[in-house]
């Protein structure tokens, strides 16, 4: 049988492709006659403004709920702040913004001198749309609407090392994890460095700057060791966050025209 979370994930990022895909076919514009395949090629084709990059940030996330469900259980609190490496890339559709982005929170651990150390991790996949406000010797102002799937893993280790050879002993751990239907709105800055309005920014170094917020509009049930629990607390990626973008303006061009 088909796992049913593991349907709902398929389901989520085909409709979010087909959205991406979907909004590109609008702006074509087909001919009565053609090949809409080959049409839709060319569409592709045409040199517009793009480019593919490194995102670096800092992402704070609303854990209280599961913090106060670890102090009832007398488990060390999570941090909710954490800093996140990611990569994506965007194209502009005459004033229309469309990109994709893959962000991963970096973990952080609360070891204490209680029984058990707790660490936290997450990771999340975005589709972005935006409508370009201001455009002016290849600065760039944009706001972003966008919508995902995320994944926030919880870890619970018995604090019982005390060296290396405490490996051989038995280790009480656990893993849990749950994800969510993620919002994304916020506000980006992109400068393209020596932008030439011909070649559309191919090949200029790009830096940007974004700001917004995550909110988890739908979540799934735990899973704790794999197995699926239904009374974990309320958690999810919510939260503000500030990103850096460095990257180089042609790329997102590139990967299509080899794709195609």
């Amino acid at each position: 049988m088909f796992n049913p979370d593991r349907k709902k994930i398929f389901l989520i990022v085909i409709g979010l492709l087909f959205f991406f895909f979907n909004a590109a076919a609008v702006l074509a514009q087909e001919e009565e006659n053609g090949n809409e395949v080959e049409d839709f090629a060319k569409f592709l084709k045409i040199k517009r403004v793009n480019a593919g990059y490194l995102i670096v940030g800092r992402n704070m996330f609303n854990f209280g709920r599961l913090n106060s469900y670890l102090t009832s259980g007398d488990f060390p609190t999570v941090p909710e702040n954490y800093f996140s490496l990611g990569i994506g890339g965007h194209l502009i559709f005459d004033k229309l913004v469309i990109g994709l982005e893959l962000q991963r929170s970096l973990g952080r651990s609360h070891v204490s001198t209680k029984e058990f150390n707790t660490s936290v991790s997450a990771k999340y996949f975005l589709v972005n749309t935006g409508y370009l406000l201001y455009s002016k010797k290849g600065l760039m102002m944009y706001p972003l609407l966008g919508l995902g799937v995320g994944r926030l893993t919880l870890k619970v280790s018995e604090n019982n090392i005390h060296s290396f050879q405490d490996i051989i002993i038995h280790q009480g751990s656990s893993e849990s994890s749950t994800r969510s239907l993620l919002l994304n709105m916020g506000f980006a800055v992109d400068y393209f460095y020596k932008f030439n309005k011909t070649k559309k920014g191919k090949n200029s170094l790009l830096l940007g700057i974004r700001a917004g917020c995550l909110i988890s509009v739908s979540k799934w049930d735990w899973r704790v060791n794999g197995v699926r629990v239904g009374d974990g607390p309320t958690a999810g990626l919510t939260g503000p966050y500030v990103r850096l973008t460095i990257g180089l303006g042609g790329l997102v061009e590139k990967l299509i025209s080899k794709a195609i």
